[in-house]
This record gives C-alpha cells, sequence and structure tokens, in this order.
C-alpha cells in the first residue's frame, strides 16, 4: 500500500508549511521562475498559474538551475519554463499568480504582463525535413522579423522572416540537428512579441526516399524502423512476448515479422505461416484474391503478427488465380481458400466466400493491407451497442497519412473518404461515429444482418460501390454503420486494381458510381452540399450537438465525479446528441481520452486546439448547447461563450456546491481549527460563493445533485425555474453473499478529498476506540487512492488501512456494511450511491446521506456523535432482518431513482428547459 508523504507535528497531526516560489520572466509565450517546497526540500511541485481564476499554464518545476541550489533551495531542481495560453485572456493588464495543483497558495509575488492583439497569427499546415509550413494572418505592415523556436521548452534558434500583410504561406527552415525522426515539442513566436504563435509536437526525418525503395532496409540499423508500420509491429511484437507463448508460436511470429518487414515488392520466396486453428470462428476474415500472392501473403502474415484476442478464421477467396495463390494452403498452415471454377470476379467472389464461413460476423479485407494490433476487438466491440449492423476500420496510407476515416456521401451522389491525406490522429476524425458507408479494404458486417439484406448486390457487378450500397441496405433495414477508428488498418491502395479508371475492372469505379447514385438519390438527396461543413455532415443519426467543457476527462474508476461525468454524456448520447468534449487545459491523457472516443466522445486536444478559446472560435457555430461542468472552468469560458454566442444555452454543472462544503468544514468542530484558522477558512468560502453564485446566475440552466443545494441557491438568485437535480445512474451490479457471510465495516474515498480525510482521522480515532471495548470484533477497512502518511498511525487491531481498491466488488460485498462518517461536503455522495447498487446497508452521517433518498431506520441509520456510530453499527451488524429490510429498501431506490431510464427522462426535460430537444 502507498502511502502520501507528508509533514507532521509530534501528535501525529499534519503541518502546513508555505510553499514559496517566483516569477521571473515572461517572454515569447513563456514564463518562467521556480518554486519551491520547504517541507519536502527535494520534491518536484506540481502548479498551475492563473489569472482572476483562469488557469493559464500548468507545469512541474523540476529543471536544475545552480543559483537555486546554492541560494538553499534543496537540490536545485526546481525551476520551470512554460508556455501560457494566452487565448483565454484576450487583451489588456493582467496579474499572474502562481498555486499548487490542489488550489492553495504559493508564497509569491504576483507578475504583471501586458497583452496586446498580436498583430500576427499562425496556423500549422504542415511540415517536411526541410522546412515547417505556416499560414499566416498579419494585420500589420510589412515587415521582417525573428521568428523564435523553442525546442522541448528550450530556446533554438532565431530566423528572419518578411511577413506581409493579408493572409499568405511562411516557410521556415529546419534545423539539421532536428532532422533524426525524434518527436519533440516545437514552440514558435516572433522576437519581442510576447504572445506565442504556435506550438506542437514534431518529427523531421533523416531521408526522404520512401522506406520501400530503401536498399536491405529491413535489416540494416538506423532503417527498420523508418516504415509508418514500424511502430505498430514493434507493440504487436511486445503484445505477444508479454504472454506466455511457447518456442513453436515464437517461432511463426518471427517468421511473420520478417515477413511484413521484407515487404512485398520483390518477394519470390514464401516460408511457412501458421494461423490459428479455431473451430468456432467468431469473425471469418474473407480476403478476395486474384494472383499478386506476395501481396496476399503479406496481408495474412500482419494478421498473424497483429496481437488480438478475437477467434478467427481467414478463408482466401481465390478467384482463379495462376500464381502461389492457388497453393495457398500448403504455405499457410490453417487457412481455408474457396477455388472458384471460373472467374467470378470480386463481388461474386466475395458472396461466394461469405457462404463458406463459420464467424458470426464476416470480415471482407482487401490483400492489399497490413492490420494491426486489436483491429478486430475494435470492429467487433460496436456491435454491443444497439442495432449496428456494419462497421469498419479507419484507414492509412502507406505513409501513414489517412486515408478514410469513414465515408460520407453528398446530395449529389458523390462519395468523399472522409479526411484522406490528414493526419490520423487529428481528432475530429478518431471516434467512433455513424456513417454513410465504410470501405469494403476492411468491413465487418454481422452474420445474420448480411443474410437479411441479400449480401453485396448484383447489379454493381463486377466490382465497386457494393460496400457504399451494403451500408444503405444495412440501415434501410434498420441498423447501423459505424466507423470504428481504433481498429486501424494499412490500406496499399490500387495494389489490387491499379488506379487508371479507364482501366480492366477499375473502369467500373466509374460506371457503379452512376448506378448507385440512381438507385439511392432519395437516400442521400440532404446529405449536404459537396465539401461544404464537412466536420458538421460527417457525422450521422444525431440530432443536436452539445459541448461539454470539464477541468479534465473522466475516468470511471478514478472518482465519483469522474464516474457521473461519464454517465451524463452517456445518458445525452441516448436523447440522440453528438457529443464533443474538452477539458480547459486540452490534454490528452492517453486510455481516458480513448475510452471516451471508444463512446463515440468526440475530444479535442492540443496540439490540434490550442486553448478553449481556439475551440470557440472555430467550432462554436455547431454547437445547439455547451455543458459545463464545475465553477472553475465556467469562470475561465463562460464569458468568451457569451461574447461570441450569446444564444447558445450554457448548462452549468456545479459538481458539488463548494461554499457550502468549505463551509461546512470551517464550522466543523472536530476539524480542531484556531480561531484565527476558521476566519480565514470563512472569508475563503464567501468568496467562492460570490464566485459560484455568479456562474449560476449567467447560466441558463444549473444543475446539481441534491435538493439542499438545490434550495441553497435559489435562496441566493431566486431563479428557481433554471434549477434542476442532476440525474445518476446506477449500474447494475453483482449479487452478493448474505450477512452471515460477510465481515467487518468499510470505507472507501479518494484522499485528495480533504473530507474522506477528516472522515477517516474521525472514524478511527473517535469512533473505533469506542467500538473496540464492546465489539472487538467488528473491524474497519479503509480503502482508497492517494492514502496519505498519516493514516498510518491511524491503524490499530480494529482499523486496517488496505489502500488503492483494484475492483469494487472487495469494498462493497465482502463486508457487513458500509460507513461513511463525513461531517463536511456537498453534493452527492457516489461512494454512499455504490453501496446501495450493491445492495450493502449503511451507517451515515447527515451530510453522507443528502441526496441520496435514505431515510433513517428505513433504509438507512444516521448517527452523528461517536456514541451514535457505535450504537448504529452493532444494531445493524446483528440485526439480519433490519440489515435484509435496509438492502432491499435501498435496492427499490435504486430502481425508481438511479435507473438509466428514469435519468434519460430527466435530461431530456433539463435540456429542453433550454430549448435543446431530444431525438423522439
Amino acid at each position: 500500500m502507498k502511502f502520501i508523504k507528508g509533514s507532521k507535528k509530534a501528535d501525529g497531526k499534519k503541518v502546513s508549511q508555505p510553499i514559496k516560489g517566483m516569477i521571473e520572466n515572461y517572454d515569447n509565450g513563456f514564463v518562467s521562475g521556480w518554486v519551491f517546497n520547504p517541507t519536502q526540500p527535494d520534491e518536484h511541485v506540481d502548479f498551475y498559474i492563473e489569472v482572476d481564476g483562469q488557469v493559464v499554464a500548468e507545469a512541474t518545476a523540476d529543471s536544475y538551475r545552480e543559483d537555486l541550489e546554492q541560494a538553499g533551495l534543496g537540490n536545485g531542481e526546481h525551476f520551470f519554463r512554460v508556455p501560457i495560453k494566452e487565448h483565454l485572456l484576450g487583451y489588456g493588464a493582467f496579474e499572474l499568480t502562481l498555486r499548487n495543483i490542489d488550489g492553495t497558495d504559493i508564497q509569491a509575488k504576483t507578475y504583471p504582463i501586458e497583452l496586446s492583439q498580436p498583430m500576427v497569427k499562425a496556423r500549422f499546415m504542415d511540415a517536411n525535413s526541410f522546412n515547417i509550413h505556416f499560414e499566416v494572418h498579419s494585420h500589420g505592415v510589412d515587415q521582417h522579423v525573428n521568428i523564435a523556436m523553442s525546442v522541448d521548452g528550450e530556446f533554438h534558434h532565431k530566423q528572419a522572416v518578411h511577413i506581409q500583410p493579408g493572409v499568405h504561406s511562411v516557410h521556415l527552415a529546419v534545423p539539421k540537428d532536428l532532422v533524426d525522426n525524434v518527436p519533440r515539442l516545437i514552440s514558435i513566436g516572433i522576437e519581442g512579441q510576447k504572445e506565442l504563435l504556435w506550438e506542437g509536437r514534431l518529427r523531421f526525418p533523416f531521408t526522404l526516399t520512401p522506406p520501400e525503395y530503401l536498399r536491405d532496409a529491413h535489416k540494416t540499423a538506423g532503417l527498420i524502423g523508418l516504415p509508418a508500420q514500424s511502430q505498430y509491429r514493434y507493440e504487436a511484437l511486445k503484445l505477444w512476448l508479454d504472454t506466455d507463448i511457447d518456442t513453436e508460436q515464437l517461432s511463426n511470429l518471427k517468421t511473420a515479422h520478417s515477413v511484413v518487414v521484407e515487404g512485398w515488392e520483390k518477394r519470390k520466396k514464401f516460408p511457412k505461416l501458421e494461423l490459428p486453428r479455431v473451430d468456432k470462428p467468431v469473425v471469418s476474415i474473407i480476403i478476395p484474391a486474384y494472383n499478386k500472392f506476395a501481396i496476399t501473403y503479406h496481408t495474412i502474415a500482419s494478421i498473424i503478427l497483429a496481437f488480438d484476442r478475437t477467434p478467427y478464421e481467414v478463408i482466401v477467396a481465390d478467384d482463379c488465380s495462376t500464381d502461389e495463390t492457388t497453393e495457398v494452403e500448403d504455405i499457410i498452415k490453417n487457412v481455408r481458400a474457396v477455388h472458384n471454377e471460373e472467374n467470378m470476379m470480386f463481388l461474386k467472389s466475395c458472396n461466394n466466400a461469405a457462404k463458406h464461413a463459420k464467424g458470426e460476423y464476416l470480415l471482407f479485407l482487401n490483400n492489399d493491407t497490413e492490420v494491426t494490433s486489436f483491429w478486430l476487438e475494435e470492429l467487433i466491440a460496436p456491435f454491443k451497442q444497439n442495432k449496428v449492423g456494419v462497421t469498419g476500420s479507419k484507414l492509412l496510407n502507406q505513409d501513414g497519412t489517412l486515408q478514410e476515416a469513414g465515408g460520407i456521401i453528398w446530395d449529389n451522389g458523390i462519395p468523399w473518404n472522409v479526411g484522406n491525406g490528414d493526419n490520423p490522429r487529428n481528432p475530429e476524425y478518431d471516434y467512433l461515429r455513424d456513417a454513410d458507408y465504410v470501405s469494403g479494404a476492411s468491413l465487418c458486417v454481422k452474420r445474420t444482418v448480411w443474410e437479411e439484406v441479400g449480401g453485396f448486390s448484383s447489379y454493381l457487378e463486377p466490382a465497386y460501390f457494393e460496400d457504399t450500397d451494403i451500408a444503405f441496405k444495412v440501415r434501410e433495414a434498420g441498423y447501423r454503420v459505424v466507423y470504428a477508428p481504433q481498429s486501424e488498418v494499412f490500406h496499399f491502395e490500387g495494389m489490387s486494381h491499379g488506379r487508371d479508371v479507364k482501366k480492366g475492372v477499375k473502369r467500373y469505379q466509374e460506371v457503379n458510381k452512376k448506378k448507385f447514385a440512381q438507385k439511392w438519390a432519395k437516400a442521400f438527396a440532404h446529405n449536404g452540399k459537396e465539401g461544404q461543413f464537412l466536420n458538421k455532415e460527417k457525422d450521422r443519426a444525431i440530432n443536436q450537438r452539445i459541448l461539454v467543457i470539464d477541468y479534465t476527462a473522466p475516468r470511471a474508476s478514478d472518482a465519483a465525479g469522474a464516474y457521473a461525468a461519464i454517465e451524463e454524456i452517456k445518458l445525452m448520447q441516448g436523447l440522440g446528441f453528438k457529443v464533443t468534449f474538452i477539458c480547459d487545459n486540452l490534454a490528452y491523457l492517453g486510455a481516458t481520452t480513448v475510452d471516451l472516443q471508444r463512446m463515440g466522445v468526440e475530444v479535442l486536444f492540443a496540439p490540434f486546439y490550442t486553448s478553449v478559446n481556439d475551440v470557440l472560435e472555430r467550432r462554436v457555430w455547431e454547437f445547439d448547447a455547451v455543458y459545463i461542468t464545475r465553477y472553475t472552468v465556467a469562470e475561465k469560458c463562460l464569458p468568451q461563450i457569451k461574447q461570441m454566442a450569446p444564444d447558445l444555452p450554457v448548462l452549468f454543472n456545479n459538481a458539488d456546491l463548494h461554499f457550502l462544503r468549505e463551509l461546512r468544514a470551517a464550522l466543523n468542530a472536530d476539524a480542531g481549527l484556531s480561531d484565527e484558522e476558521k476566519q480565514r477558512a470563512l472569508e475563503q468560502a464567501i468568496d467562492t460563493r460570490n464566485r459560484e453564485l455568479k456562474i449560476c446566475q449567467q447560466a441558463d440552466a444549473v444543475l446539481c445533485y441534491n435538493t439542499t443545494e438545490h434550495a441553497v441557491i435559489t435562496s441566493h438568485i431566486l431563479e428557481a425555474d433554471k434549477l434542476h437535480v442532476t440525474p445518476w445512474v446506477l449500474q447494475e451490479k453483482p449479487k452478493g453473499p448474505n450477512m452471515a457471510a460477510r465481515e467487518g465495516i468499510s470505507f472507501l474515498g479518494g484522499y485528495s478529498h480533504m473530507p474522506n480525510i477528516d472522515a477517516v482521522e474521525y472514524i478511527a480515532e473517535k469512533v473505533m476506540p469506542l467500538l473496540a471495548k464492546k465489539r472487538p470484533d467488528i473491524t474497519l477497512y479503509v480503502y482508497g487512492s492517494n492514502m496519505p502518511e498519516a493514516f498510518e498511525e491511524l491503524e490499530a487491531e480494529n482499523v486496517k488501512m488496505v489502500g488503492f481498491a483494484e475492483d469494487l466488488d472487495d469494498v462493497f460485498l465482502q463486508h457487513r456494511i458500509f460507513v461513511a462518517p463525513l461531517l463536511s461536503g456537498a453534493g452527492i455522495k457516489g461512494k454512499v450511491l455504490e453501496a446501495m447498487a450493491y445492495g450493502t446497508p449503511t451507517v451515515l452521517t447527515e451530510v453522507a446521506a443528502e441526496g441520496t433518498g435514505l431515510t433513517h431506520a428505513v433504509s438507512t441509520l444516521i448517527a452523528q456523535k461517536p456514541e451514535e456510530w457505535v450504537d448504529a453499527i452493532i444494531k445493524l451488524y446483528d440485526d439480519e432482518t433490519l440489515w435484509q429490510q435496509f438492502a432491499d429498501n435501498s435496492a427499490t431506490l435504486v430502481k425508481e431513482k438511479f435507473s438509466y431510464e428514469h435519468g434519460l427522462k430527466q435530461f431530456a426535460e433539463i435540456f429542453a428547459s433550454v430549448g435543446v430537444y431530444a431525438r423522439t
């Protein structure tokens, strides 16, 4: 178990020593200075910089400076240099304030800066090993300036550039010491201009020769990793090696890896490969082939190499080939082949092969592809959603650029590959969504749906537009067509049928375009004008667009608030809304971000967007409403929203009423605050109250989790009509053991939240010693993340500090009672709701019970004083009839107040109150 260190007095209580710091300089968009914690002199301090409550930078002071060490500031690793987000501020004079990451003060002077409207703005276009290309907008006169480039936060060099009035292109030369294929953070500014022009992560290859033309690149150190596919191949090997594989499997993987690394272009030899033997495949991968065995062989080798846990079979649909394709079963063990007796051409050959498939899903894969790890899992996962009939992969070009992120058919019948040639990581193309069609290069269809719609349509024989047509047939039959971007497949376009639309099978591309348009003209008649508003038109099956803004991307396992945020997003989607999410620092958070994208949430992040203000400037016209969580976030962006789009409804969810929590904490007699500390805490609470209520007044709808906060806010702003209770959805939990099979009592909390720390200290110091005298057999188990080191001293015979809970089942199903001795706080307590969902009876304070619907002696026991706690715990611990009554009554409450259906109805009413109506 990991404890978070902290300073303590001799009696074990925490001691607060002020963190010190200084902002020393601001230039070219960067703020520099130092932050030092005397209590932990060698620890690095996480901090942020704010201006009037707006966070404009966030970083860790961890760089070394000799003068800091000489001045006695620990080991000297307390320097920082960080870019600030000027877009959040606007123009004028401002004071920069340093704050600890938890919001507490840092002992430092404010730093004055002045931001004037920049005469020059730049938008990144592209980059290569010679130049970085920007589109520059200049409102000034013709001038020569010095562009300053910083690399990974350190100044690198200056370059003279001619800036002309208007809009024009500027190319910055890439320094040769950066041409090494290593990704770096590049920051661009104008010398003498305080603001940063642009910042993003780039890498510059040391050769422009395509890897396939480099002689022996596949076995030359420094060249093996050049192809865009190399990182995916490495990932696959790493994932396989982390599993328990035998030597035979390892040998097969080694051969498959060598095959894809060597490439197909000059392949003459075909070492033996082996596909897994699967009697009951979930997926049947159908690969249509006509000669060109080298590329088919490459594709199958990539399937073997790619890590995936989905049981599959591979069927090669051989359309009368005359090369090694006829011998595929001898070369690749466990492959299935359907050798056509006569040339059927592409479409009929696919339909024929599908008759031989065993899988629940049919996956049509071009023979000129290279798949990547988890590609099957990601294609299959969306079928768990309602009425999904077809899914398709994200397609990548050989150079790693985006080939297709789903397809769109415009109102004139012209198809577009969405995102073609763009960055495949652009967040606008990287979320699960309904599309007009998905490419047949990697298209998965549920077998039952395939049979229902009759497979690929014969009117399109011999080939082309069969993928587009089946998407429209599937949708007409009442199913969804979904683009799944986490399934990534390289498509070496043109290898199967060439590129000339006037020759061979390829000529049917133009012929079938007209046939398709004639059949489906009514279906695409309202799909938008070709090339106009692509970012909006590419989304299908949605009727409203909501921008959600929070302080960070939510991950359900992190905290109750994060769980609630995700459930609220699901409710919006359940109403037919598209959700676009941004956190106020635009951070990309790895798996957390990807999980949201898998849900169908468009998550915008840097460097594709530079600030919340940048998002608003470029995208605000798209949205039908904005949903903001937490007043500290709303303070930063609400003024800009109201200025740019005064009629755009803003819904404000405060998560909990912060000033109420602060007031309760300040007035808590058990907190042990001195009169001076209590006075400061009350003043802080009053300041928070003024800030929160200001946001409540400006918002069009205010959401809070319980009626207590509802009443408090109404008493201040006198606008009851715009206040709503936020729905909370509880997931169904596994049934637990009966009372007799359980032992002890439990508490769960995240200990970066002070009310949870206070609760543990209270029950461990005031309640458990009394309980030990009467019932030493009852043990308290304390779970949760970020436990303070001081908790070690609270452990006793009947108090066990367990730490982070890998599985909530451990917290709620092993123990007889869940306790929540919260003395302060606000909002609704997710931990209490989880106990209700698990059917675990509770003993609570009045604060902990707020908003839950639990009633004393009916569905819970309420205790305030230590003696009451002892009596309540013993009573519920021993009385099986009462225990079962509370469990049953809690289950009834969950069904009536916290179901998905109930939440959907509430959210529909809340959005309707601001003129945003759900799909009917």
